[in-house]
């Protein structure tokens, strides 16, 4: 495949197809936000000795939100394609799940990858889900609650759901939630009252890894312009310092947090999630030329764009011309590629879906290769980025 041809354009299929026809040592970089198969408890045996065997894993469960292309993370077969057509030095910053990272992280690694670090993307709007064990005791019991009390809290759902970390549902604050209080009523219920199955999520791990050098590090920086990372123009804004902070391996985009003044790789006056504005914005900030599209979003119970929770509580629909579920922030994807792409480089990016990668290239000057299986995802990331 000719590099010119598809230089900063969207590509349709399967990815490790599509890869297949790339040359050798092409591009400079990887930014991807694969799936993170947060799906049912893979058989860990069974999918060591496929990979062990050179095999693909096929794991028979639907994944985030019931999307079966999430079902599982991507295996070695896929990331050796990437580390082929990566030059020599070249670096993947890979997002993962939290229960899934040491999946994807032996999946980079039996594709030939060195683990260099893992960035931690922090973030205060993730929205728990956990079971209540004492309700649910309760609800095996058929008896009822009794309300005791409400509280309120804000609503920071976008207009696509409800507040999480992983953008679909991350946005500005749109009013108050009102939670009922209830006091248990079975034995049972009482004893374990206070008692869930998980706790907040509030980071997201990003791999780092790099395929083998050639020769030393200057070496290979002299003759691929790959293997190092730039420090200086990704550097965090600080009131303390005019050069700015050292890059941590921790970032965010928040504000006002307390960690926010080492981490915060963001001017002050563009800190935020991804909004709606910045989902259904092209890389020159203008609206895409999308129809907007009626949605029943997830939230965590249930078939996304099912109108009712699977408790029989109906949802309320949303209009958005993108309808990806986990977007993410574009100025966060241009911090990324920033880092570890040379300067005119080009990007990859296997796992496209609406094309934050690509928004962020585009703007700040990187080509990119784009690849998207499930065509109405493509359409988006085209009218984003090209």
């Amino acid at each position: 495949m000719n590099l010119d041809s598809i230089r900063s354009s969207v590509i349709s299929g399967d990815c490790i197809n599509t890869l297949k026809a790339l040359r050798d040592n092409s591009v400079d970089s990887c930014v991807t936000d694969p799936p993170y198969g947060l799906s049912k408890e893979p058989n860990i045996q069974e999918v060591l000795s496929k990979w062990m065997a050179g095999e693909d894993y096929s794991h028979q469960a639907k994944g985030f939100m019931g999307k079966s292309w999430d079902s599982f993370v991507p295996g070695p077969a896929i990331w050796r394609e990437v580390s082929r057509v990566l030059k020599p030095g070249g670096h993947i910053l890979c997002f993962s799940g939290t229960r899934t990272q040491d999946l994807m992280t032996i999946a980079l690694r039996m594709a030939g990858f060195e683990i260099r670090d893992v960035i931690e993307w922090l973030y205060t709007s993730g929205f728990p889900k956990s079971m209540d064990v004492s309700k649910a005791f309760d609800k095996r019991a058929g008896v009822e609650r009794h309300i005791i009390g409400e509280r309120e809290v804000p609503d920071k759902r976008n207009g696509h759901g409800r507040a999480y970390g992983s953008s679909l549902f991350a946005g500005e604050q749109t009013g108050k939630i009102v939670h009922y209080i209830t006091e248990p009523s079975t034995e049972l219920a009482k004893i374990w009252d206070g008692w869930g199955t998980s706790i907040k999520p509030a980071h997201e791990p990003v791999i780092m890894a790099r395929k083998p050098l050639e020769g030393n590090t200057i070496e290979n920086v002299e003759r691929y312009g790959t293997g190092a990372v730039n420090i200086q123009d990704c550097r965090v804004p600080s009131g303390q310092s005019n050069e700015g902070r050292f890059p941590a391996n921790c970032v965010t985009t928040d504000n006002d947090e307390w960690y926010s003044q080492f981490f915060n790789i963001t001017p002050k006056e563009i800190s935020k999630k991804s909004s709606k504005k910045d989902r259904n914005s092209d890389w020159q900030g203008n609206v895409i030329d999308l129809e907007e599209r009626r949605t029943y979003p997830g939230t965590g119970r249930g078939v996304i764009n099912s109108k009712y929770t699977m408790d029989g509580r109906e949802r309320k629909p949303v209009e958005s011309r993108n309808h990806h579920p986990t977007v993410k922030p574009v100025d966060l994807m241009a911090w990324l590629i920033k880092l570890v792409t040379p300067p005119g480089g080009i990007v990859l990016d296997p796992f496209g879906g609406s094309g934050s990668t690509a928004v962020a290239a585009r703007k700040n000057g990187f080509d990119f290769i784009l690849i998207e299986r499930e065509e109405d995802y493509a359409e988006v990331a085209r009218a984003r980025a090209c």
